[in-house]
């Protein structure tokens, strides 16, 4: 049998993990506990700067805990604070987001009291999900444990919307009359708002795409899928936009949920209101999973470049966050290198702004670090930016574009980022030319461990 020893848990960690150290004094990660709590575990794995352990039990509880300690070896969801109390939770972002500019980013205490506002919390924190990516293994759906290919058990109440909830009981008991082994995953999106939903499937069968095609829909079909699906929608008042099928052989594509897709009833989109405009979402394409602490998102960099006459909005996807931010009268110029999310920009351009406006929006299909904006500005192309938005991907900002940026001197900058290290290291740089005016973590994802930071920047 293995050795259990006890360990006191002092801190949570980046991805949410309890913090410790074993009888030897090297310091553990262990998933499922919180700080405060005593816990028996058994060592996973040891390098010779930590362990990973996992807890067998817990002996003393955190006033913080909701919910009785249950082991983690079976849970999916990748909702690790989902036992702590939420004022615990905003407590936790907001002291890593903290933590990670004055550790990583070299701000002073001083500074940070200055910039730091209060976290902006979830409105409503279960169920805010419009957009999940279900594994399908033996007929059943759900979501992975952490590191394995197996089901894990979660709370629905917690993360999607209850008309998903609804879809994949549905689809399991179809699966269950009608076993098959086409598909390996379904992802589901959709809006509350405009009661619009998109189902893909998801196959990672070799055949060629037509015979796969074929007979996924020829599967679809026979077994009432379709029309179980259309039911359960009508029945709870939404309508379904599409049925899609994704081909995703290989390790790549189901890795970057790339692969050919093809529509086997309806249309590959629905639509969404954000920040009180319509904008369409196309399946396989960027959306923020929570609408409604987006538009948090966005209204705080809207405040932030309030007085930008032209700003630019760098690395803009399908246009959503510089369409949302847009006041009236500002011009937005939207830089994006991937030709299908510009297309995308231009259809959501004249969605959100039917009634006029639409031409104070220009979007460019340009990788920013090749785009000469000083000499397109000269040549009159494009106008000077009094401002730049920036949401980047986890991996932060290169910092030839932080070069291109202060090359172009705008007087303010909008910082999204969704991991404050990166941040951070970002705005280390930032600051030789820029004095941060504020720091504001938002809550987008409630029991996860992520937490959103909107940053503005004002040129010194």
């Amino acid at each position: 049998m293995e050795e259990a020893f006890e360990v006191n848990i002092r801190a949570l960690g980046t991805d949410g993990q309890g913090i410790g150290s074993l009888p030897s004094g090297k310091t553990c990660f262990v998933e499922g506990v919180f700080p405060g709590e005593t816990c028996i575990c058994r060592l996973i794995s040891e390098s010779s700067k930590f362990a990973i352990c996992e807890a067998l039990s817990v002996t003393a509880e955190s006033p913080s805990r909701v919910k009785p300690f249950a082991p983690v070896k079976d849970l999916s969801g990748g909702l690790p604070l989902a036992s702590l109390s939420y004022d615990a939770q905003l407590e936790y972002k907001a002291s890593k987001v903290r933590d990670c500019l004055a550790r990583v980013g070299r701000i002073s205490e001083e500074e940070l009291d200055r910039v730091m506002r209060p976290i902006v919390p979830c409105e409503v924190p279960g169920r805010y999900r419009n957009h999940m990516q279900y594994a399908v293994k033996d007929c059943k759906i759900g979501l992975l444990v952490a590191g394995s290919d197996r089901l894990g058990a979660y709370d629905a109440e917690l993360i999607e919307y209850e008309i998903f909830s609804k879809l994949r009981q549905a689809a399991e008991e179809c699966f269950e009359r009608a076993p098959t082994t086409m598909f390996s995953g379904l992802v589901m999106r959709g809006s509350e708002r405009t009661n619009e939903v998109l189902v893909e499937f998801v196959s990672s069968l070799n055949a060629s795409h037509e015979i796969v095609i074929r007979d996924c829909a020829s599967y679809l079909d026979a077994s009432g899928m379709i029309s179980k699906f259309e039911n359960v929608c009508e029945e709870a008042g939404f309508i379904l936009n599409g049925i899609l099928l994704r081909i995703s052989p290989d390790k790549t594509s189901k890795r970057t949920r790339s692969g050919k897709r093809a529509v086997i009833k309806g249309v590959d989109y629905y639509d969404e209101i954000f920040c009180g405009r319509r904008l369409r979402v196309k399946a396989g394409s960027f959306f923020q999973v929570n609408t409604v602490q987006a538009e948090k998102l966005a209204e705080l960099a809207s405040e932030g470049i309030r007085d930008a006459g032209v700003f630019y909005d760098l690395y803009c996807g399908a246009g959503t966050l510089g369409i949302a931010v847009k006041r009236e009268g500002q011009k937005v110029f939207g830089v994006e290198s991937v030709s299908e999310a510009v297309e995308s920009a231009k259809i959501n351009r004249s969605l959100a702004f039917p009634e006029g406006g639409a031409d104070e929006l220009s979007f460019l299909c340009r990788d920013v670090l090749k785009t000469d904006f000083a000499g397109m500005i000269k040549a009159g192309k494009i106008e000077a930016p009094d401002a730049v938005i920036v949401d980047p991907p986890r991996k932060g900002l290169d910092a030839g574009v932080i070069m291109k940026i202060e090359e172009l001197a705008p007087a303010k900058i909008a910082y999204v980022s969704c991991d404050p290290a990166t941040l951070a290291r970002d705005l280390k740089m930032l600051t030789r030319k820029y004095k941060l005016e504020s720091v504001t973590p938002v809550d987008l994802f409630a029991n996860a461990a992520h937490v959103e930071t909107v940053a503005i920047l004002v040129k010194r």
